[in-house]
């Protein structure tokens, strides 16, 4: 949290959302890749799942064709429904006995364009060290909306606050608008993270950051899953990383939302899964093996650990 809340809080309310604008001045727009048609690709080399026009489960697959190390991919989920948050999950193919093959999202973004459309767009990267393909697996949870970011600049950025149970999984996702003639308006989630402010109590903390050229706004919309996995997160101090390799990621047709419960430190422990990258290895036996790897960071003050969360979708 510290670094991140510049401004007063603006609003409260009895449901315990916090609402914190950073008021910051025009920003350097991040750089976009040229945009692929997912809804094409998916036509073309995948399939079309149900939850393509809102619900839960699956909304798409498609094939990357052969990625080089280090290369990317933009791509954008046209016609996008409103009550949609996407997770990303991939299948990696092409390791080899000696090299794996990895994916990994390194960033995402929901667009509203002139007129009305809602788009999702993300970017994938080959972080692995073999020139490797994967079918992507775009799955969908119907959320619902929970505020307004009011007017926010380019490159404005708030914070976001939500209490919430044990044993469930958060996304975030934004309906924006303010959309123009001459340019979309765009917002990110460039982070979120967990918290337990008590000796019983947890928080679903978020920042999201308009990354368009327009001042605009966006609802926030939740969705929430529950938990099929767990496992110790080690107790680090703060500021430190930690690890950890999800083996037999199945079935390899599922995406994974991971969350944490933080445990240990009172009055604040606090994590955040800051990388998640999808791995496919070839076992000494010549059989394939799909793992995630996971990396957590304790992103509080205090020395303490916790629990990952992790549940299928689209399985």
């Amino acid at each position: 949290m510290r670094g991140i809340v510049r401004a007063v809080v603006l609003t409260a309310t009895a449901l315990g959302m916090v609402i914190t604008s950073a008021a910051t001045a025009q920003a350097d727009q991040p750089s976009q890749l040229p945009s692929r048609d997912a809804r094409a690709a998916a036509i073309a080399t995948g399939e079309i799942g149900a939850a393509s026009k809102g619900g839960n489960g699956l909304a798409a697959t498609w094939y990357t064709g052969t990625v080089a190390v280090g290369g990317t991919q933009g791509w954008t989920w046209n016609n996008a429904p409103a009550d949609a948050a996407y997770v990303v999950g991939y299948n990696p193919a092409g390791a080899t006995t000696s090299a794996t093959c990895q994916f990994e999202t390194i960033s995402s973004r929901y667009v509203q364009l002139w007129g009305g459309q809602r788009q999702f767009q993300f970017t994938l990267k080959n972080v692995g060290s073999i020139a490797c393909a994967a079918t992507v697996q775009l799955s969908a949870v119907s959320s619902s909306v929970v505020s307004s970011t009011g007017g926010v600049s380019p490159g404005g950025t708030q914070v976001h606050l939500w209490n919430i149970p044990v044993n469930t999984n958060w996304i975030v996702a934004l309906n924006p608008t303010g959309a123009t003639s001459s340019a979309a308006c765009q917002f990110q989630v460039t982070r979120n993270w967990y918290v337990q402010p008590g000796s019983s109590s947890r928080q679903f903390w978020w920042e999201l950051k308009n990354v368009g050229t327009v001042t605009c706004q966006a609802d926030i919309r939740l969705a929430s899953t529950a938990v099929s996995y767990t496992f110790n997160v080690a107790t680090v101090a703060p500021g430190v990383t930690w690890g950890q390799t999800w083996n037999n990621a199945n079935p390899v047709t599922s995406t994974y939302l991971v969350g944490v419960t933080p445990q240990g430190s009172y009055p604040s422990c606090q994590f955040e899964v800051t990388r998640m990258v999808y791995v496919q290895r070839i076992n000494s036996d010549g059989s394939s093996q799909r793992q995630i790897l996971i990396w957590f960071k304790n992103v509080g003050p205090n020395t303490c650990g916790g629990r990952a969360d992790l549940q299928t979708l689209a399985a």
